[in-house]
């Protein structure tokens, strides 16, 4: 018995130390190939690069709609690349409005390696274009969709921008982990813990949160304490037998179009 124990706490402790190590492996779901815009549904879109604070180049897409109409700053989900939005960015450009596509460190042949602090550079290199493309702030919208929602709340605790919208949020990724690795101490261990639950406190930005009742990536839990903990103005739409991904197969597009316009 005494040597069985003496088994299972080694193993214990090697799959705790492993799943330290590779965390990021597991949290980080990269895309790694190169976005080409003219195989996308949005061929009018332009390449850019954006430059960070830490000197790398990020490959983003950038499209400037009507004069009278906000920019949205997209924030994409984890895995796969912007290019894997196309079909987002043309339900925005056909509503008329200004687009940049953030592309990540480390996403879809960009340089660098996918971690908070690094997506938050990323993200400043965002409002950086943005305000040299002569956006007011009041016309700027963060939008960040799962993974990005994180970013999105991040950032707007740091620029003043219009508004913020958020597609499948998690309350925090030590959330998430613990639901998912209950049996391992995540918060002692996560080097990456997009606090957003706690960080959205402090935001009074105009907020939207939608979120699918059938997500099965991020329990619509996570949407609802994050709404819960917001401050006004704040909305929330959840679409009946949408999942975590399909949530513009369910006419997303119409509450994210209707709340910008609310808050001009």
């Amino acid at each position: 018995m005494y040597k069985f124990v003496l088994f299972f706490l080694a193993g214990y402790a090697i799959l705790v130390a492993l799943l330290y190590l590779y965390q990021r492996n597991i949290l980080f779901v990269p895309g790694k190939t190169i976005p080409i815009i003219a195989n996308s549904v949005v061929p009018e879109m332009i390449e850019i690069f954006l430059k960070t604070d830490d000197g790398l180049d990020l490959r983003s897409w950038f499209f400037k709609g009507e004069e009278n109409k906000p920019i949205i700053i997209y924030f994409q989900g984890n895995a796969g690349t912007i290019f894997d939005r196309d079909y987002k960015a043309r339900q925005f450009i056909d509503h008329g409005y200004s687009l940049l596509f953030v592309g990540y460190r480390g996403y879809g042949g960009n340089p660098g390696t996918p971690n908070e602090k690094g997506f938050l550079l990323d993200s400043k290199a965002a409002i950086d274009f943005v305000e040299r493309e002569k956006f007011n702030p009041n016309d700027i919208v963060l939008y960040g969709e799962s993974l990005g929602t994180g970013v999105a709340i991040n950032l707007a605790r740091e620029v003043d921008v219009g508004s913020v919208i958020l597609e499948a949020p998690y309350a925090s990724i030590t959330k998430v982990a613990s639901e998912r690795y209950w049996f391992v101490p995540v918060r002692y261990l996560l080097k990456d813990k997009f606090d957003s639950i706690s960080k959205i406190k402090g935001l009074t930005t105009p907020l939207l949160i939608i979120h699918g009742d059938q997500d099965d990536v991020i329990s619509l839990q996570h949407g609802k304490l994050l709404f819960s903990e917001a401050s006004e103005p704040k909305y929330m739409q959840i679409f009946e037998g949408a999942n975590h991904g399909d949530l513009y197969e369910h006419d997303a597009i119409k509450a994210v179009d209707s709340f910008i316009k609310r808050h001009r």
